[in-house]
């Protein structure tokens, strides 16, 4: 394997997780921004269960939108199961996180990384039937 093949696979590996930290910090911020009238003790604890729900939850969820998007033999069917599907899992993940560690305001707090996890898996799947469409 060359070095620019290696390097280019670890930039591959490596953009995922940064993508995981940054929306892991990003809803984190957003729940205990939104707890905070409630208490700093209430405000940190529902930032910490954000972060720490969305960041695996944002590293998983591409392996799954991938999986789910090729499960159909038709690409339209997968297009839809990835995009309707990988919400779904990812909205009950974050709601049963929240419920367990006791998050008073659940809508609230997962909010944005609902209306964002959706938007983009309906890009991510739309690029991936794009790709297949273009044969590439």
């Amino acid at each position: 394997m060359s070095t620019f093949t290696t390097r280019r696979r670890l930039r591959e590996l490596a953009r995922p997780v940064l993508v995981a930290v940054v929306a892991g910090v990003a809803y984190g911020s957003w729940a205990a921004l939104t707890h905070g009238h409630l208490g700093a003790e209430v405000a940190l604890r529902a930032g910490c269960t954000q972060a720490a729900l969305s960041m695996p939850t944002t590293l998983a969820l591409v392996l799954v939108l991938e999986r789910l998007f090729r499960l159909p033999s038709k690409p339209m069917h997968g297009f839809w199961l990835a995009s309707v599907g990988t919400p779904t899992l990812a909205i009950v993940w974050l709601v049963v996180g929240h419920a367990f560690t006791g998050t008073p305001h659940i809508v609230v707090a997962i909010a944005p990384s609902v209306i964002v996890g959706t938007a983009f898996s309906f890009v991510y799947a739309r690029t991936l039937l794009a790709r297949i469409r273009r044969g590439s």
